[in-house]
């Protein structure tokens, strides 16, 4: 053994002296692992749980192949461990490449036969270990490991801090060694470490290692943003990498980070902007997330609602219909994930189509691409109290109470046995409790509660409910919590608590750089109660700056009278507003033309001009207050009616819309095209469905669905053959499903559309939920969506070999798996080899996607040598080529955790003839490796 193994006369605890020999070999060099690769190669260790007896870590490592059992299937952990067993621990352990073609020693029986051979060599090539000995060159592969021995391989391996003391039971030469893993944890100080190593200690080390020095897997990685990338550990820690060269989107991209001190090298795309997942988390609210941070402007409106249009939501069947664009939209704090609360009494209950419309953009601009999902809601869950809370300076009549939900009010709520009032508080989560009774700091009260429910009538559990509220004592005053510029003129505050908004009036003063002020800004609430918005008073800007400070007086107040008593500055630069508005797309439907602007807009012009691009014809428009809606920079002009279809040419004057900077920046004169579908606009009709989806079998290798569509004006075709208008089972269609039509020029005739999906898609026979929407008649107007809750689909995904592993309850079995249920499981359908050597006698059993196989192998010798074989029926007798291990173990079903077991592998052959229960055949050529 290399540089660890035995006593030296010299007085070094570090010399290498090989056994016993009075010459003392050269210092030893650094070892061929690096740390990194050490550290790489026990993050192959990694366990979802701590493992907390010997036995469960021997499981552990066992799992990862490190370990093996005995032929009886046990762990055996009493027993010594020899230096051949120690020697496959640690190739196995360490990561080590088994070395073959090589004998480096001339013990009796070391031949390439020898299992043990692969893992000495490649213990040896390591420089982990060498020959007990060196000048005979003897391994001694049946001998003990001693624990110093096993204490010298773990502290090269892991390159550990040689020890300034020593105290430990290990001989002169190992004291060093012994201290060190004693010093890491990984073996315990009052070890007998001259004594011979258990397989029970090793396990303990191994395990331990793992523990300290495991390099935690990437379970995850994400780009959020072109120069943000999110990574997940199997440790469930996260790190955001922050690049300085941005990602180009659909471009796999190597990136190189750190994380608790291990360097890791991972490859990220960045993805193209879009919806994750649409869920209602109960009945009252919808989230839709994204794989980007948003533009707020763009699912945020002025007023705290969802901007119009952007997300649509549709009920189907007898579910409660909802007005989306009537719902509080809320970014979450990354901007990922947009939250919307059904307004009023709505609530979700039934079958929806949920769609995102491309008018949603990421925070560089990209817009998120067009998403529908079928979505099913029933909520079942009872609102439950997250928070009972009561806070005064002395004495109060409030309660404010949290729920896990939104919840409705009508409930009846007792306050220390006196009936209170509900009012709903900041958020349909919270309502707040009126008593009449006085409350006082530091006093517990009783709080109950009966029939609260939530939006789909859920009552809360038990009802009535109890809980307790201790009023707690805030003498504190608010403070600022941040202070942003937000815009030319505005200022963003937020408080460390709820402010009296009234209490802000005259409070905030601007100065100008010279110290004279300029006015009191004007306050407005915010987001929520902590959170205002302060206009400045007129002022002057300088070059396009304006540089001063704001004055922050006394008497800011909390909702429960506490208020400041010190001033304070703060110093602002304001920056002129002198970009103009642009035109970012002008359409045309069926209520008008719809001008997009890129900011909020006030109209001033009286007019603008539509050329008709065919005939050069110039019409002009009127405009009035009455003749168009502005809404968040979208201007709708509906007296734009009775134009012939065709390419048209907008054209606004400069100064037709102007910003709401102070300075009111007027748009440069602009031209934009529009296509106008049809000669009036007056038509609302949606194209109707007047055949219903149908299977209609088998064409060629895909699977046909059909169904007849209509409308008066004519359908918009490309919307019909669409594929991202149709899912299956609330998914994508397969990839390669393509859609035809018979359609025969005549704007009115019905429609009969043909969807093909490839049979190789379709991974089970059973009725599979068809849903149809955005299709489009040539006014725009959009379908109903249809929804086909049961169209008849067979299965023509080929099942596949998916795993072999050996049985934990019978080390003779073998486990294989299937991804499916599958039929005609024969063992001539299998390649199933042991050490490389096929195995010809094999019986296997079971049904459905898991069968059991037991390899029979006989025994006999081979040159005079014990041996276990598998008989290939071509030559009688023993030959080489038909030897699975030399050992002396009886014939009959063979223990695959058997020591001598290096290497098991399960094909499947080319003439397989397994089958699904569809008849598909399975797939020939997978190979899995079982591990040990």
């Amino acid at each position: 053994m290399s540089d660890m193994s035995y006593p030296t006369k010299e007085k070094s605890q570090f010399m290498n002296v090989q056994g016993g020999e009075k010459k003392v070999m050269k210092k030893i060099l650094s070892v061929a692992l690096s740390t990194a690769m050490a550290f790489s190669m026990f993050a192959s260790v990694a366990f979802g749980e701590t493992a907390t007896t010997p036995q469960a870590k021997f499981d552990a490592l066992a799992a990862k192949g490190v370990l093996n059992g005995y032929p009886d299937g046990q762990a055996h952990l009493e027993k010594d461990l020899t230096r051949a067993e120690f020697a496959k621990i640690v190739t196995k352990l360490f990561g080590l490449s088994e070395v073959t073609g090589k004998l480096s020693y001339k013990d009796k029986g070391y031949t390439a036969s020898n299992w043990a051979v692969p893992y000495i060599e490649a213990a040896t090539a390591a420089n982990l270990m060498q020959g007990k000995d060196t000048v005979k060159g003897i391994f001694d592969y049946n001998g003990k490991v001693t624990v110093e021995e096993v204490a010298a391989v773990l502290f090269r391996a892991l390159k550990l801090e040689t020890p300034a003391t020593t105290d430990n039971s290990a001989s002169a030469w190992a004291k060093g060694y012994a201290q060190a893993v004693i010093n890491a944890g990984l073996v315990a100080k009052g070890t007998n470490f001259k004594a011979n190593a258990t397989r029970s200690l090793v396990v303990e080390a191994a395990y331990a290692v793992d523990q300290i020095s495991a390099k935690p897997a990437v379970t995850s990685i994400e780009a959020t943003s072109p120069t943000n990338v999110v990574v997940v550990f199997a440790d469930k820690g996260t790190v955001t990498v922050t690049l300085t060269t941005a990602l180009v989107q659909g471009v796999e991209t190597p990136i190189t980070f750190k994380y608790k001190d291990h360097d890791y090298t991972e490859k990220v795309t960045l993805a193209a902007p879009k919806v994750l997942s649409v869920t209602t988390p109960n009945s009252k609210q919808l989230v839709v997330k994204f794989n980007r941070p948003l533009d707020a402007d763009t699912v945020v409106a002025s007023d705290g609602t969802l901007v119009d249009g952007n997300v649509s939501v549709t009920n189907l069947g007898t579910a409660p219909g909802v007005t989306i664009n009537t719902a509080g939209a809320a970014l979450s704090d990354d901007k990922t994930e947009l939250t919307l609360t059904l307004s009023g009494t709505q609530y979700f209950k039934g079958q929806y189509t949920v769609t995102v419309t491309d008018a949603i953009k990421t925070g560089s601009a990209e817009k998120v691409a067009p998403y529908t999902t079928l979505l099913t809601v029933a909520d079942t869950t009872a609102p439950t109290i997250v928070s009972v809370t009561s806070v005064a300076k002395a004495t109060t009549n409030k309660v404010t109470v949290k729920f896990s939900e939104p919840v409705q009010i009508g409930s009846i709520a007792y306050v220390d046995g006196v009936a209170a009032g509900v009012a709903t508080g900041s958020s349909l989560n919270e309502v707040v409790l009126t008593t009449g009774s006085t409350l006082v700091t530091g006093k517990t009260y009783d709080v109950s509660f009966l029939n609260v429910q939530d939006f789909a009538g859920n009552f809360i559990t038990p009802n009535p409910t109890k809980a307790t509220v201790t009023v707690v004592s805030d003498l504190d005053a608010p403070a600022i919590s941040s202070f942003t510029v937000n815009g030319e003129k505005t200022v963003k505050v937020v408080f460390s608590k709820a402010v009296d908004i009234n209490s802000l009036n005259g409070t905030f003063t601007l100065l100008n750089s010279s110290g004279v002020s300029q006015g009191a800004f004007t306050p407005a609430a915010g987001s929520d109660s902590k959170t205002f918005t302060l206009t400045a008073p007129a002022f002057t800007f300088t070059n396009g700056v304006f540089n001063g400070t704001v004055v922050v007086g006394t008497g800011i107040r909390d909702l429960l009278g506490n208020t400041t008593s010190a001033t304070s500055t703060q110093a602002v630069t304001f920056t002129k507003d002198t970009v103009a508005p642009t035109v970012t797309s002008a359409t045309y439907g069926s209520t008008g033309l719809v001008v997009k602007f890129s900011e909020n807009v006030n109209v001033k012009g009286t007019s603008f001009t539509l050329i008709n691009d065919s005939t050069g014809v110039a019409t002009p428009i009127t405009v009035a207050t009455s003749t168009y809606t502005n809404t968040d920079g979208v201007v709708t002009f509906n007296n734009v009616t009775g134009f012939a279809s065709g390419n048209y040419t907008l054209r606004l004057d400069a100064g037709f819309v102007k910003d709401l900077s102070a300075q009111a920046n007027g748009n440069a004169a602009s031209v934009q095209t529009v296509a106008i579908s049809a000669t009036s606009t007056t038509d609302t009709t949606k194209p109707a469905i007047t055949v219903a989806p149908v299977a209609t079998g088998k064409v060629g290798t895909d699977q046909r669905i059909q169904f007849t569509i209509q409308d008066a004006n004519g359908l918009n075709l490309t919307t019909v053959r669409d594929i991202n208008n149709y899912t299956l089972d609330a998914k994508a269609l397969p990839a390669g499903s393509y859609i035809t039509t018979n359609y025969s020029g005549t704007a009115s005739t019905p429609v009969v559309v043909s969807l093909y999906v490839p049979t190789s898609g379709i991974s089970a026979s059973k009725g599979y939920a068809l849903l149809i929407t955005g299709i489009q008649d040539t006014l725009g107007n959009v379908i109903t969506p249809s929804l086909t809750p049961s169209i008849a689909l067979v299965d023509g995904v080929a099942p596949t070999l998916t795993t072999a592993t050996i049985s934990a309850d019978d080390s003779t079995r073998l486990v294989i798996n299937f991804s499916e249920n599958v039929v005609g499981v024969d063992a001539s359908d299998l390649t199933i080899k042991v050490n490389n050597v096929e195995a010809k006698n094999v019986t296997i059993n079971g049904s459905g996607s898991k069968y059991f196989a037991n390899i029979n192998v006989a025994s006999g010798t081979y040159n005079g040598a014990s041996v276990l074989y598998i008989e290939n029926g071509t030559t009688a007798g023993v030959q080489a080529e038909e030897i699975v291990a030399y050992t002396s173990d009886a014939a009959g079903a063979l223990s695959l955790n058997a020591v001598y077991v290096n290497a098991i592998s399960v094909a499947v052959k080319d003439t397989a003839t397994i089958t699904d229960g569809e008849g598909n055949n399975i797939t020939t050529g997978t190979s899995i490796n079982v591990a040990k």
